[in-house]
């Protein structure tokens, strides 16, 4: 490959495997093509060494976020023996920097979905409607029958209608807003709840703060820092803000890929004694206060 950058505390595979996002193809070699709309680049590491083509080295650095203090980051949201786990496990996986609109569309076609599924759902959107396989704009999404056509089932409408409402500038509108305002103005989309929102503010916004909600997360957070209890979701925010602080998203995806491909080992876990009363401490005053008004919401998202 063409060209290189040193990295240092950067894990190409855990980055790339764990998640976040979905247009990315392994190779033989280790290496891997990514795509990120109009861009496709090949990349592979070795070592502290990322080696890269079709694309510049400025691009690689943005998109992988090598500007984020991660040692920082780690030890800000290093707070438990679970979270240490994860962190130690999966060290050097960092949060990307999504396209907007690809990322509005990948985490609407994530509803009731699986990685596998997701990730050949946008792979034939790419093929039949962008250009090249670039994923297309959102004023080029196509029509309902077009996207059913691709398996996206009832997902189809709910894409149609974000793309007019993008294509209008609603993104725009939402991008550099509070995060509880641009929130907000997502969840005007249809199909777009706290979940996706919150993918968005994450994963294309820069909102580190934000703490996606999905079935991996609700299991994880209610076994280890609420013992069992069924919480509601807004319970957990509200915890990962104040135990996670401004990083929560990071501390969300790595819990989020450490109870997914080891859930037997998380669900065996006790809580060492040095960190159960300050984590039933918080949990209590989370539960003791009054969730926030709820909209009504036309899906429930897993």
């Amino acid at each position: 490959m063409a060209q290189s950058l040193r990295v240092r505390d950067f894990s190409l595979r855990h980055t790339l495997e764990c998640g976040q996002v979905f247009r990315w193809r392994r190779l033989e070699d280790g290496g891997y093509v990514v795509r990120r709309r109009e861009a496709e680049f090949r990349v592979r590491q070795e070592g502290d060494r990322l080696l890269f083509d079709g694309v510049p080295a400025e691009y690689v650095r943005d998109f992988f976020s090598l500007d984020h203090d991660f040692r920082a980051i780690a030890a800000s949201i290093d707070r438990d023996a679970w979270i240490h786990a994860a962190i130690k496990r999966y060290w050097g996986l960092r949060l990307v920097r999504q396209d907007p609109w690809e990322c509005t569309a990948a985490f609407i076609t994530s509803i009731a979905s699986n990685i596998p599924r997701i990730t050949r759902n946008l792979n034939d959107i790419a093929s039949r409607l962008g250009f090249r396989g670039q994923f297309p704009l959102a004023g080029s999404m196509g029509d309902e029958p077009t996207l059913r056509g691709l398996r996206l089932g009832f997902r189809a409408k709910y894409l149609v209608d974000a793309a007019r409402l993008v294509n209008a500038g609603l993104l725009d509108d939402a991008f550099g807003l509070p995060a509880a305002e641009a929130r907000e103005t997502l969840m005007v989309m249809p199909g777009v709840a706290e979940k996706v929102a919150d993918c968005v503010l994450l994963y294309a916004f820069g909102h580190l703060d934000a703490f996606p909600v999905d079935t991996w997360i609700r299991k994880v957070v209610r076994k280890v820092y609420f013992e069992d209890r069924r919480v509601t979701d807004g319970h957990i925010r509200q915890f990962a803000a104040r135990y996670f602080g401004r990083y929560a998203g990071y501390a969300q995806q790595y819990l989020y890929v450490y109870s997914r491909e080891n859930w037997k080992t998380v669900a065996e876990l006790r809580t060492p004694k040095s960190d159960t009363a300050m984590i039933r401490s918080l949990a209590a005053k989370v539960l003791a206060r009054r969730e926030p008004d709820r909209m009504v919401y036309r899906l429930v998202q897993t």
